[in-house]
């Protein structure tokens, strides 16, 4: 009895030196999470827009993938205000839709990431004198 009640107290002894640890840790990470985030150069944002457009189109891709036709992605886009990512999801449609059904289907993994990728690349190399209406997440 009297060892289990020193084993309580050890384990209290630990659990106190650990929140002493760890309450400040915590505070700390809190407080960082909690600061302004510095404003987007356009550098950055036009980064963030490319990531996003390869996004879509591994999306379209794997709609493509999954018998969507070409029509419901068309008019799906169609429905876009902003006429800087309309142009560009159109085009994208265009390219995966150009695209042979057995190479799509061969890898559809490897083939989602490659159009993921080539797509980003072509939109940041892309010259661009306006932003997009672009709400990053």
């Amino acid at each position: 009895m009297f060892g289990e009640i020193i084993k309580i107290q050890y384990h209290d002894a630990q659990r106190r030196v650990l929140m002493k640890k760890f309450l400040p840790f915590t505070i700390l990470i809190a407080l960082l999470g909690c600061s302004e985030k510095k404003p987007l150069t356009p550098e950055e944002q036009w980064h963030g827009y490319c990531t996003s457009m390869g996004n879509a189109a591994r999306s379209i891709m794997l709609d493509r993938q999954n018998a969507i036709q070409k029509a419901q992605a068309v008019e799906h886009a169609n429905k876009i205000e902003d006429q800087i990512t309309k142009t560009f999801i159109l085009n994208i449609i265009d390219e995966v839709y150009a695209m042979p059904q057995q190479n799509i289907t061969a890898n559809p993994d490897a083939i989602r990431e490659q159009i993921r990728t080539e797509i980003t690349q072509k939109c940041i190399a892309t010259p661009h004198d306006k932003m997009p209406n672009y709400k990053p997440f």
